[in-house]
């Protein structure tokens, strides 16, 4: 009898692992952080149809080789643009529009935009569907001549964690991003 029990001991035992083992994964698998080579910043004077368009080109991405281009944002005083941010990634053929995704997954997403030493300021973010700042369009204001400055763009990656006045400090750096720009 005691070595029926411990037979029937050791049986529940193994059951009770392989079930355990064969358990289903109930997380969601992570959002793999996508590739960003290209950023344009592609800006309309309120009240005008004419565009300018800046580009960053990182074809390795981040690490590795140097950014092939990096254009100057050159705005003129006192006008105001509506800019609208278009990701790509040009390391595929055909080159992947990652600003699909941006607006997709908007609640874990965020765009800030921190100019230095150049007279031009960005408000008027678009949003996520809860009202958070998201940025793919933005309104940047120019003030009176000035520069030569910096504008730094910067998308965060805040799955699940994103407020309304989160700082840049929050989330994960998808892209960062710092272009020369005056106004003039």
């Amino acid at each position: 009898m005691k070595k029926q029990l411990s037979y029937l001991m050791a049986a529940l035992m193994m059951v009770t692992f392989v079930a355990t083992g064969c358990k289903k994964d109930d997380k969601e698998p992570e959002n793999e952080e996508e590739l960003i080579t290209t950023l344009k910043l592609t800006f309309t004077e309120v009240g005008g149809t004419a565009t300018t368009t800046v580009t960053f080109k990182d074809a390795d991405g981040p690490g590795g080789n140097a950014p092939t281009q990096n254009d100057q944002i050159v705005l003129a005083p006192n006008k105001q643009y509506n800019c609208t941010i278009q990701a790509l990634d040009e390391s595929k053929s055909p080159a992947e529009d990652i600003t699909a995704e941006i607006i997709k997954e908007a609640n874990d997403h965020q765009f800030y935009f921190a100019p230095s030493g150049v007279n031009i300021t960005v408000n008027g973010l678009n949003t996520d569907p809860n009202g958070r700042p998201l940025g793919v369009t933005s309104r940047w204001n120019s003030g009176a001549a000035s520069g030569p400055g910096t504008v730094k763009v910067t998308l965060k990656h805040k799955p699940g964690a994103k407020g309304a006045n989160d700082p840049v400090t929050v989330g994960e750096t998808d892209i960062e991003v710092t272009f020369a720009a005056r106004v003039q």
